[in-house]
């Protein structure tokens, strides 16, 4: 074969690893901080100034445990805020405060 040739065939081999890489970067990242947001999102009760079933939920307390499992804790804090900042509830803080608690039970 020929020298470009080779060039050829390594850049292709390259390619399809780097396709392979970001697929199975895809599939690793179904446990992220924006996944568990969007999820919690879709969970929340809402209405322009408040969130409404922060402890009582279950399927919220089932998402927080899996949340505990799945993702580190000094990412809860982001996880939490950024689903609360898609509800745009005007009581922010104590939307956090509350489901921070319901969290930490």
């Amino acid at each position: 074969m020929k020298r470009n040739d080779l060039d050829k065939l390594n850049r292709e081999i390259r390619r399809q690893q780097k396709k392979a890489k970001i697929a199975n970067k895809r599939d690793e990242s179904a446990g992220d901080v924006k996944t568990y947001a969007q999820n919690l999102f879709n969970l929340l009760q809402y209405d322009e100034n408040c969130i409404f079933n922060t402890r009582e939920d279950e399927d919220l307390l089932e998402l927080f445990l899996e949340l505990k499992d799945e993702i580190p804790e000094d990412k809860w804090e982001q996880v939490l805020r950024k689903a609360i900042r898609m509800t745009k509830v005007a009581d922010k803080d104590s939307a956090y405060t509350e489901l921070r608690a319901a969290l930490d039970e």
